[in-house]
């Protein structure tokens, strides 16, 4: 009996032991970071022109989100972004990639991609594919979708690959398919022409808002019916007449 009881309290002290909690001991990662709504994952494309931009450029900075997965660092870290296979930019003539510090105790930041306004760009439309590349700090981080939360209401995305379309020609915003109801279809003499008449670049709805939604088609009607009326039809580049919704 005195045996049983020992065996008991052994049992006992065993299954109330503390679960000992293994911290993170791998190296820490890097991937690319977005909102699910903004689209930019892994299939997604980001595009950047020249010819958007309010005033002329040879070069100019595109902020790259990117996050942190493993442990914040109380130190400075270093971060290098590289180009693979799909990209048909040149590095150094269309593109600069260089190694960056980031601030101790970040976990998301914004990594600076270089774009040149090569010659190349008033006649062709370049791919540059990033991906992270392995530092001394970090190595490729984790991928896949973080449903949103009471603390994070949106659904964010961490991918290992990303798509950047550069020229200096009059391209397709990424964002023209949610504002195609009220601007129509897209061409490079329409946004021309919306250039010139409102004198702004960027028509996402985070720059516009509600009110550039509603009212820029008005004024841009208007603007269309004086110059047809000097002028005859705006025909596109394909030889479409415009027209504004």
């Amino acid at each position: 009996m005195k045996y049983l009881l020992c065996v008991m309290i052994i049992v006992c002290l065993f299954s109330c032991k503390k679960e000992v909690v293994e911290s993170y001991q791998g190296k820490n990662g890097i991937s690319f970071f977005a909102y699910t709504y903004q689209l930019l994952h892994t299939t997604g494309i980001r595009s950047y022109s020249f010819a958007l931009q309010a005033t002329e450029k040879q070069r100019d900075t595109l902020f790259i989100p990117l996050r942190i997965t493993g442990k914040l660092s109380d130190q400075p870290r270093t971060v290098l972004l590289k180009a693979v296979e799909g990209t048909n930019a040149t590095a150094g003539v269309d593109f600069e990639l260089k190694e960056v510090v980031i601030p101790a105790g970040v976990s998301t930041f914004n990594y600076p991609l270089i774009l040149i306004n090569s010659v190349g760009m008033a006649s062709n439309v370049y791919r540059i594919v990033l991906e992270p590349a392995e530092t001394k700090d970090f190595t490729l981080g984790t991928f896949g979708a973080t449903p949103a939360t009471t603390a994070n209401l949106q659904t964010e995305e961490n991918f290992r690959y990303l798509k950047i379309d550069v020229t200096s020609q009059y391209i397709e915003p990424a964002y023209w398919p949610e504002l195609s109801s009220d601007f129509g279809e897209f061409s490079a003499v329409k946004y021309k022409f919306m250039v010139k008449t409102l004198g702004i670049t960027d028509y996402s709805y985070e720059k516009i808002g509600l009110d550039g939604q509603l009212n820029f088609p008005v004024t841009l009607r208007i603007a269309l019916a004086a110059y047809e009326a000097a002028n005859g039809p705006l025909l596109d580049e394909n030889g479409q007449q415009i027209s504004f919704p």
